[in-house]
């Protein structure tokens, strides 16, 4: 029953996510507490987010800006390391609390109007960005649409922002499980759960 209840949530979280261009995650992370234990959440959406990425790229692959993947790339993988590192040491029941908080945030950000505008992002304001966002979502499991603003202000929009975020999430997501395995995270339930959300 967990399972199916994982995989429509997928699919309702990533169909959403697919129309907006991000934030499925961000969906799945206060419905699925009512299946998963709060420290399991960053595991399981970082491998839905694999089979999620790897179809997105795939769709727009043409469409892909590559040299703002190659400025993601670095802070991508330094922020998935810390935060894993961040996650192993924060206690299992105050987890909750960090995703919670995490999810007030954000909403008070978005209700305050914060989607800020930059001119001209050069890629040195990527590779921060990246750093914070891997950092997010390696520690809670999702980081919003923290990078969108960035995107806009480059041009980079509709497909190309698809595509391009699917293919830096794609490699922030393996750094992620590299990061997961290293510290000890990753486990059989967690596979079959990251499966069945991915599959939806």
């Amino acid at each position: 029953m967990s399972l199916a209840i994982l995989l429509l949530l997928g699919l309702l979280c990533w169909f959403l996510s697919s129309i907006a261009a991000g934030g499925g995650a961000i969906l799945f992370l206060p419905a699925a507490l009512w299946v998963l234990e709060p420290k399991e959440l960053p595991v399981v959406i970082a491998i839905a987010s694999v089979i999620s990425s790897v179809q997105r790229v795939a769709l727009y692959r043409g469409a892909i800006h590559r040299s703002i993947w190659l400025a993601n790339l670095p802070g991508l993988a330094l922020g998935a390391l810390v935060g894993a590192l961040l996650l192993r040491g924060i206690a299992a029941e105050r987890m909750g609390y960090v995703v919670g908080g995490f999810l007030v945030v954000l909403s008070i950000h978005h209700f305050l109007g914060g989607s800020f505008h930059f001119a001209r992002p050069r890629p040195l304001a990527f590779g921060a960005a990246s750093f914070v966002t891997a950092t997010t979502s390696t520690l809670v499991g999702a980081s919003g649409p923290l990078m969108n603003p960035l995107y806009v202000s480059s041009g980079i929009v509709k497909e190309a922002m698809i595509g391009t975020k699917a293919a830096s999430t794609l490699f922030m997501q393996f750094a992620k499980l590299a990061a997961f395995f290293s510290v000890g995270l990753l486990s059989g339930d967690t596979w079959v759960a990251g499966c069945a959300v991915g599959v939806g």
